[in-house]
């Protein structure tokens, strides 16, 4: 049986760019991700989902995030929902970003017991350089050991990405 409750506590200031609080709350029906990013710091490609939809909640400071292509301007309050299929990357603006995202966990998720994230159905699109760091060849060249990484780690898994 489930705990009743459980509670942790995060320094705001000092979080990493992506926080996941899954194991440490014990969450088994929530998705949930920290986000902490540097002033004018983004994220350096796109990402979609196979199932889950996401809600960003911008808590401190501001920054946009692009939804295929498209801009919005994110401040203090601001909520966006983004589908599952949308391409998504977020910018922080000089005064950084700090944000939280969540979303429901679709029935047989986490595939993987382990996974850092409840939702581990996130499809990296590392070819996809979001326009703030479009031409910039040391992110193309992060992304790309970035995604050799990441398929190693599948061939490691037998495959699966």
């Amino acid at each position: 049986m489930a705990e009743d409750f459980t509670k942790t506590h995060f320094d705001f200031a000092s979080l990493p760019w992506l926080t996941s609080p899954r194991k440490k709350l014990k969450l088994e029906g929530v998705a949930l991700g920290l986000i902490n990013l540097p002033p004018n710091e983004g994220y350096t490609f796109t990402h979609t989902h196979r199932k889950q939809e996401e809600v960003y909640l911008v808590i401190e400071g501001s920054g946009c995030i692009s939804v295929n292509g498209d801009l919005t301007e994110l401040v203090r309050g601001d909520c966006i929902r983004v589908s599952p299929h949308a391409s998504r990357a977020l910018k922080a603006h000089d005064n950084g970003l700090l944000a939280v995202c969540c979303g429901a966990v679709p029935m047989g998720y986490p595939h993987n017991p382990e996974s850092r994230y409840m939702i581990d159905d996130g499809i990296p699109n590392y070819d996809e350089i979001p326009e703030w760091y479009q031409g910039r060849e040391d992110i193309i060249q992060r992304n790309q050991e970035l995604k050799k990484r990441m398929e190693r780690a599948a061939q490691k898994r037998g495959g699966q990405k």
